[in-house]
């Protein structure tokens, strides 16, 4: 193995031998498989795809557009009587469906019966492995007198807010009424921090794949309103914190579909993080994003995923990740091929597939490219001489390799073009163009057989600039 010259730091490109290329050999043939290596210019078949600007955001939380929540008026309750035993009510567990809970949920509270002793109660006797449901005596509403919440222990069971009214506990609220899902759960927490308690409500439908619905209810002097609508795929975690420390709380969703990590046909996977924060109007999403990169092709994606979120630093870590990270693994249509045969590899007299050796192309490949798109990020910032430096490096490292010669191409025919009015949208015209008559060179990047949750390349998202 030879070295492979090293990226820049801070602001200049001073190169050491960091990273590892392999001895390339005379590129083979894959039958079977798309051909990635150079072929001769074709004539373009349609039109270029107007390049996408990079979006901006809005800053998820400001504390000051806070709006003050009338609290309603504090309601009367039925007195306390620790007399009223919760196991009386429920002795047993609880057959499944079992439609008459909630009036005997009305009957105890209204005899005086204790909320929390009535939450606990239920939520060791309900059928867990049926049921997910879910409990609280909580004040939602700010007047700082407790609520009971209840999802109804059947098929679409919704969940309900039993509130005092007139003397009594009612069956006051049913929410989530307008949809239809397998089960609900409900967590209460304060998100937006302004003293009073959203009802975080998540409808989860489907067993093999998963869809969930999240609703966001807060009381709003008068009733419950939505405050946002998240869908989702199911995911294993869920975790309530002020991750970001602006003073609300985020509702941050940890895994991914489909459930299973190890299945093969759903190889490469990775897990997950999905976050949710408040934006002083509603909750939207203000990050997702996978588990760090295993695989090179990996690495690639993330990069130029956060490219198109503005994060240009991480970016251009993740880029020399690509180049100098000799622990990133090879993937390749063989060994995707070789992931999907495995649940045959039992049958009696079946002949596997053989288990493929390391993929000499993808490494060139791959490192040239994000050698092409650090040269990019340098240009869109303005800095011409570590841009110079980084297209020279990666004329230096790969000019002569018959597998990078691609990416090399297409990093010139950019150079070129912007070297005429040194603006961004002439040369990613011209790399663009480039990609639309070399086809091949998108595959190595992203395609079906890098996995469900891979990215599928197209022309414009070698260069997203203007």
């Amino acid at each position: 193995m030879k070295k492979l010259l090293s990226l820049f730091f801070a602001i200049s490109l001073t190169l050491s031998a960091c990273g590892t290329i392999s001895t390339q050999p005379t590129p083979l043939a894959q039958t079977g498989t798309p051909t990635v290596t150079p072929t001769a210019t074709q004539t373009p078949t349609s039109t270029i795809t107007p390049l996408p600007t990079i979006p901006t955001f809005t800053p998820t939380f400001d504390v000051s557009t806070l709006v003050t929540v009338t609290p309603a008026e504090k309601a009367e309750c039925p007195p306390s009587d620790l007399t009223v035993n919760v196991n009386d009510y429920f002795p047993k567990k609880l057959e499944y469906p079992s439609p008459d809970v909630t009036e005997k949920i009305l009957e105890f509270l209204n005899k005086g019966g204790n909320g929390e002793a009535l939450a606990k109660r239920l939520d060791e006797i309900y059928i867990k492995s049926d049921y997910r449901g879910g409990y609280a005596f909580r004040d939602v509403t700010g007047d700082q007198v407790p609520e009971f919440l209840f999802v109804e222990i059947n098929y679409e069971g919704k969940p309900i807010v039993f509130s005092c009214q007139n003397g009594n506990f009612e069956k006051r609220f049913v929410l989530s009424e307008d949809y239809e899902f397998w089960d609900y759960t409900l967590e209460i927490d304060d998100l937006v921090r302004d003293g009073i308690s959203e009802i975080i409500v998540t409808g989860t439908s489907g067993v093999s794949f998963p869809q969930s619905k999240i609703f966001i209810y807060k009381w709003n002097g008068q009733t419950f309103e939505i405050l946002g609508t998240l869908n989702i795929l199911a995911l294993r975690k869920t975790e309530i914190k002020d991750s970001d420390r602006n003073g609300s709380k985020e509702i941050i969703f940890i895994g991914d579909n489909p459930g299973c990590l190890s299945c093969s046909n759903f190889l490469p996977q990775r897990e997950r993080t999905i976050t949710y924060g408040w934006n002083g109007k509603e909750f939207i999403e203000t990050s997702n994003e996978f588990s760090s990169p295993k695989y090179r092709f990996q690495a690639v994606q993330d990069a130029d995923f956060d490219v198109s979120e503005g994060k240009i630093d991480k970016a251009l870590n993740l880029y020399k990740e690509v180049i100098v990270n000799e622990n990133l693994e090879w993937w390749s249509p063989e060994q995707f091929a070789y992931e999907q045969d495995a649940s045959h590899r039992a049958i009696p007299g079946y002949t596997p597939i053989p288990e493929p050796v390391s993929d000499p192309t993808e490494y060139p490949r791959l490192a040239a490219y994000a050698y092409y798109r650090i040269m990019l990020l340098h240009l869109m910032q303005g800095q011409e001489t570590e841009a110079a430096s980084a297209y020279q490096t990666l004329q230096d490292a790969f000019g002569t390799d018959p597998y990078a010669a691609p990416y090399v191409e297409m990093a010139t025919t950019f150079w070129e073009s912007y070297q005429s009015m040194h603006k961004m949208y002439d040369g990613c015209a011209a790399a663009i163009q480039y990609a639309v008559e070399h086809p091949e060179i998108l595959i190595p990047l992203g395609s079906d057989y890098h996995g469900w949750q891979s990215h599928i390349y197209i022309p414009a998202d070698v260069c997203p600039f203007r």
